[in-house]
């Protein structure tokens, strides 16, 4: 990505404080290298002041979008594979910012109801081709525009069938062709066409529980780009943030995540999806967002005390462009930009033995896997040169981890004599591998050896 583009990128990108402190340390979410962005990760109002010439203030900001649009990709280069635009909702001025050129930002809107304003709108989606499609939560409505010639233009409005009408709808996620919509007053998922036709609507169950007041909503089905697994979903935030569902496109409830189980303060707002499938969320009072894999099984709380140097100031909306994991998050005050990195948490090893009978060396590991990575582990001694390869650039995804690793070592008696640890390398499989891999160690480990006597005698 060009400097140039980038400090109007940052200004819209409305997004979180850094969670890194660079590259190889680890955590989850990573600032870019210096010579990627000059440092510019992070927008604040005073950026803001010199690039609306005083015209815009931070007052709310909401949800994000960000895509490479078709018309501004050169066709003969990837150069510019990673240049996006970002467009973003201040809510509380009820205006949307966006990268107009490599050089300005582009701010529309006002409050009020007709074409090109709003009222507290929430949530915005889009894709490629340029439409973008606005949830106008006090309007009762849903804007769609077209970004054409850095600016965006009006194309329509609207509101469901007369008889059935949206009701302060706040989350929206454009997937494989179809707009879903978080009708909040409604209780349900309404789902239009590019157009704004009515598909059909999605009131879920599980267990009993149905949806309630649902606000945030992502969505990833069949025909979208950049994804690993066909497990093709949608997740939605309901019931004052307290929930997070994962419903399959035709309505079927799958599974409910209590926010009670964070085993925090806080409640969830806007969602985001990965290339794997793993689900972002922003819990604006507690300051953190909340990963999960596909599943909805728990992973990380990023930005809490161990998993990142400090806490995000109330992070709100959340967009990732699957192809490079580029994320952006919008906070109360500033903007930031990151690349998905990875994190190995907790790593440990113990019960190292050397069976000389077997000639085999074996021993248990537990970390916490922050994101799909390449793993290589293996033995050092003490003065931290190798002696052991114990795992080989090994795909693993996301998860918590405690594994019996045996391997055949035909020199354990000699080993066995050394001070042994465990050094573990994770490298992310997409952002930048080189810059975003992340090794720890776990401390010397006491041998235990299986004689071949030792063995024939029992």
């Amino acid at each position: 990505m060009k400097v140039r583009d980038l400090i109007p990128l940052f200004l819209v990108s409305l997004i979180v404080l850094p969670l890194s402190i660079g590259g190889g340390t680890g955590t989850v979410l990573v600032k870019p290298p210096w010579n990627h962005c000059l440092g510019l990760n992070r927008v604040t109002q005073f950026h803001l002041d010199i690039f609306s010439g005083y015209r815009e203030t931070f007052d709310d900001p909401q949800g994000l979008f960000c895509v490479k649009m078709a018309c501004e990709d050169d066709p003969e280069t990837t150069k510019d594979d990673d240049e996006l635009t970002v467009i973003g909702l201040n809510s509380g001025r009820n205006t949307v910012i966006f990268n107009k050129s490599i050089t300005s930002i582009g701010i529309l809107g006002s409050y009020g109801s007709e074409m090109f304003k709003f009222n507290h709108p929430q949530s915005i989606t889009g894709e490629r081709l340029g439409n973008i499609y606005v949830a106008d939560t006090g309007n009762d409505r849903i804007v769609h525009l077209r970004y054409e010639n850095d600016g965006l233009i009006p194309v329509r409005e609207f509101r469901g069938p007369v008889n059935d009408r949206l009701r302060s709808p706040s989350g929206t996620s454009f997937s494989g062709g179809v707009l879903y919509v978080a009708d909040t007053a409604n209780d349900r998922i309404t789902r239009f066409d590019p157009e704004g036709g009515l598909l059909g609507v999605i009131n879920p169950e599980l267990g009993g529980a149905k949806l309630k007041g649902p606000y945030s909503i992502a969505a990833v089905t069949d025909n979208d780009e950049w994804l690993y697994y066909s497990d093709y979903f949608l997740a939605v935030v309901d019931s004052l943030g307290q929930r997070l569902w994962k419903i399959s496109p035709d309505g079927e409830g799958i599974r409910i995540f209590r926010y009670r189980e964070t085993a925090g303060n806080g409640c969830f707002n806007h969602i985001a999806i990965d290339y794997y499938g793993n689900v972002y969320v922003t819990d604006t009072p507690r300051g953190v967002i909340h990963k999960f894999d596909r599943h909805l099984n728990y992973i990380v709380a990023i930005g809490e005390e161990g998993n990142g140097p400090g806490q995000f100031d109330e992070p709100r909306g959340i967009s990732i462009y699957r192809r490079f994991g580029q994320v952006f998050i919008s906070e109360r005050s500033g903007a930031s930009y990151f690349w998905i990195g990875t994190d190995l948490y907790r790593f440990s090893a113990d019960n190292l033995v050397f069976d000389l009978e077997k000639g085999t060396c074996r021993l248990d590991v537990n970390f916490l896997l922050a994101e799909h990575s390449t793993i290589t582990m293996i033995l050092e001694d003490e003065r931290g040169t190798e002696r052991l390869v114990l795992i080989d650039d090994y795909l693993l995804p996301a998860n918590n981890y405690r594994r019996r690793l045996e391997i055949t070592c035909d020199r354990a008696a000699g080993l066995a004599k050394c001070k042994l640890r465990v050094t573990a390398t994770a490298r992310p499989t997409y952002s930048s591998r080189d810059y975003c891999n992340v090794t720890r160690s776990s401390g010397l480990l006491e041998a235990h050896v299986i004689s071949k006597t030792a063995s024939m005698v029992k």
